[in-house]
Order: C-alpha cells, then structure tokens, then sequence
C-alpha cells in the first residue's frame, strides 16, 4: 500500500567514538526519508556544531556502493537550501535525509524521487564518528510505504574536492557519469566569499554565470533558500524535468553523450572548495 508509516531502525551496530556505525535497512519498503538520532555526552549534548563534529561522514549504500556521501555539516546545509533548518537539541538532535525531496511544489514531484528497494538485495547506512565524542548514541527511523518499485529515479550526491592553489579564475570538469542528468549542483565554500564568481558550461553552452548576489536572486525565484557558504546551482530550478542530462537527442535525431560539464570558479581565497553533484538516476 501507499500509506506511509514510521519503522524504527533496529540493526544498529558499532556506535563507538572513533569507530564506524552500520545500520542495515529492510528492503521490502519504498524509503521517503531516514531520520538519525544523535544523543551525546559532549557539553551541550547534540547541538548543531557537535553533530556537525561528531558525525564526520555518512555514506548510504545500495547493494555496497555509495549512493549518497556527505558530512553532517553538509547533510545539514543541503537541507537548508530545501526549506528544512537543523532539528537540534540539549537532548537530541536529528540528521535527516530526504528522498522524496520536500522543496518540490506538488505532491508528485516529491513522490518521483522516493527509494524503492524492488531488485535490491542490501540497503544500508555507514556513519563515522569522530574519536572526540563522549557516550554516543544513534537510533533511527525512516518514513516508508510498501510500494515496490524499482529504484529508478533516486538523487544521488557525488562528492568531490576542488583543489585551489591561488585566487583568481580555476577551471575544472565535471564528471558526466553515465548519462544521467543532473539537478544541481553544491559548492562548499571553507570562508564566505571565496568563490566570486561560477560559470557553467554544457558542451559549450552557458547554463549559468553570475556571482554571489546572482546566485542569491536564483535561489529565491526557485524557492530554495540561500545559504552561508553555499554556493548553490539548482540546474533544475526546482523542476525535475529540467534536470540537465548528460544524454540528449541532437536535431538530425541522433543521441549524443555530452563531452564536457565545464566549472570555472573565480576565486576571492585560496581555500579549496567541496562540490557535491546531485545526479538523477539508477543506482551505482
């Protein structure tokens, strides 16, 4: 049935400081979002800053490759752009994903990116933890339905680190993958301002130039929120069916693969910078 419900996550194992904690999901369940809680003995208890230094990466994992990888900080800042602030406290806080993404304007847009697990034979979730942490806890539950389909058209987060040597303008490729396409893309700044300014081009094709105050603009006309230290490219516009794909069918009707997804960065510092690509498509 279609009716979604809350499931707790009972295999959890290897919550330590330092160590890695696994969390093996059922397979017989279409997946909206996954909620992690996080308990610590840390002063102040799981607020924002110790999540984001306790839970140091979080990978999720179809059949034992990496579908999405990010920080907690990150995970945390992504959700920002969607409308959804941290839920973080004294006593608990919560690292949330979401599959079925809540920025999307109608009821079947959200839908449309939800995880079906039909065909899958493990799904499961790694999270590191810092050796600093003191007593850490993690519980979970995942917001489901018992639809069983494949999982066709999940967003996946491809990490990567933009290697800056000097400010001024840096050029760098984007993977094209498989030809999927792509949603968006994420660039992680270490200190506000160091990217000036992003250009962006699809086989030759501008699809974005414009700095800080342009990217802003863009951000709130596809209502995403516009974050400190994020610079953000929603390639969709908050639209699933303009993800820019990395196959398209030339005018004498021919499919062709695009040969360059091209990124030039005009760097105010010299720090590098983490993108994360969100690509639509089959599993890795």
């Amino acid at each position: 049935m279609a009716v979604k419900r809350w499931i707790k996550l009972n295999k959890i194992n290897g919550v330590a400081a330092g160590g890695t904690a696994t969390i093996d999901l059922p397979t017989d369940k279409r997946y909206h979002a996954i909620y992690l809680e996080y308990n610590t003995s840390t002063a102040g208890g799981p607020t924002e800053a110790n999540m984001e230094a306790e839970l140091t990466e979080m990978r999720i994992n179809i059949d034992g490759v990496t579908q999405r990888r990010c920080s907690c900080a990150q995970l945390f800042d992504i959700n920002r752009t969607k409308g959804k602030a941290p839920v973080v406290g004294s006593s608990n806080g919560y690292a949330i994903f979401y599959f079925s993404e809540p920025q999307r304007k109608s009821h079947i847009g959200r839908e449309a990116t939800a995880w079906g697990m039909k065909g899958v034979n493990s799904f499961q979730m790694e999270v590191d933890i810092a050796s600093g942490a003191t007593s850490p806890v993690i519980t979970g539950w995942a917001l489901v339905d018992d639809v069983q389909e494949a999982p066709l058209g999940i967003v996946k987060w491809k990490r990567e680190t933009i290697q800056v040597s000097a400010t001024g303008e840096l050029t760098h490729s984007l993977d094209t993958g498989r030809g999927e396409s792509y949603q968006g893309v994420f660039l992680f700044e270490n200190t506000a301002g160091d990217i000036d300014n992003a250009r962006l081009l699809w086989d030759g094709t501008e699809m974005y130039n414009g700095d800080e105050n342009v990217q802003a603009a863009l951000i709130g006309s596809s209502d995403f929120t516009a974050v400190s230290k994020l610079f953000h490219l929603p390639l969709d516009y908050n639209n699933p069916a303009d993800a820019v794909p990395m196959v398209y069918r030339d005018r004498a009707g021919n499919d062709r693969r695009v040969q360059e997804l091209l990124l030039t960065l005009t760097m105010g510092g010299a720090n590098n910078v983490t993108a994360i690509r969100e690509v639509v498509g089959t599993p890795d």
